[in-house]
């Protein structure tokens, strides 16, 4: 319940449902790296409206919580994270920020939901919708049902012609200007593997998964063989 949460996490809540990032900034002391940390944060926030800074120092023992979620005592001192509104991370910075990492911290709304899918263990299908007709492509689908992939697999629609996610488009290399759905695929922690038309079929995206061992988070993987099988009698 939100009377439980330490201050710092009602914060981070409270910025989340405004749809703002947050920026922790972990520290031990309140020395010349810290002092500069939070001045380059500081200066950042004068810029935007979608920005919050939160300071915490390590010896707060109201906020463990949150120290001990984001593994903070590891780092070296000034350790600061950033969290997207829905609870991605998508920064971590040691000792020190620049005003470019700070922006290329805030990712766009369909890239923080791959992130923290990626983040939670999961398989995603970022589907890329054209202007008009957009559809989920049928390969996706039916491996969204598959039963060794469906409790793993989170699916991400976006439009290609969206403003906010331009910059995330173009990083993809992908087409604004596609008549059809773009696919592409992604796995944890981080991993890119490959970019589909919408004729992209569910024998294809089960084979990849397989064959970049990222089914399972067993090394052995238990599906491979099962994965295989079942794909062969996709390709019709």
């Amino acid at each position: 319940t939100p009377a439980r949460l330490s201050q710092g996490e009602q914060q981070i809540a409270s910025s989340s449902k405004a749809g703002h990032f947050s920026f922790i900034l972990f520290y031990g002391t309140n020395d010349r790296l810290t002092q500069a940390a939070y001045q380059t944060l500081k200066a950042e926030v004068g810029k935007r409206k979608n920005m919050a800074i939160l300071p915490v120092r390590l010896d707060n023992a109201a906020e463990r919580g949150l120290i001990e979620r984001f593994d903070a005592t590891r780092a070296p001192m000034p350790a600061i994270v950033a969290l997207a509104p829905n609870g991605a991370v998508t920064g971590v910075f040691s000792q020190q920020i620049k005003p470019e990492q700070v922006e290329g911290a805030f990712a766009s709304p369909g890239y923080a939901q791959c992130i923290k899918a990626m983040q939670d263990n999961r398989i995603v299908l970022l589907c890329v919708q054209p202007a008009s007709r957009g559809y989920v492509p049928q390969g996706v689908q039916q491996f969204q049902a598959d039963r060794l992939y469906n409790e793993r697999t989170h699916l991400v629609n976006i439009s290609a012609t969206d403003p906010a996610e331009a910059r995330f488009i173009q990083q993809l290399r992908l087409r604004s200007d596609s008549a059809t759905p773009q696919v592409v695929f992604m796995a944890p922690p981080g991993v890119l593997l490959g970019t589909y038309d919408a004729n992209v079929t569910h024998a294809s995206l089960a084979q990849k998964l397989v064959a970049a061992g990222k089914c399972c988070d067993d090394k052995n993987c238990k599906h491979h063989r099962t994965a295989t099988g079942a794909t062969s009698t996709q390709t019709r």
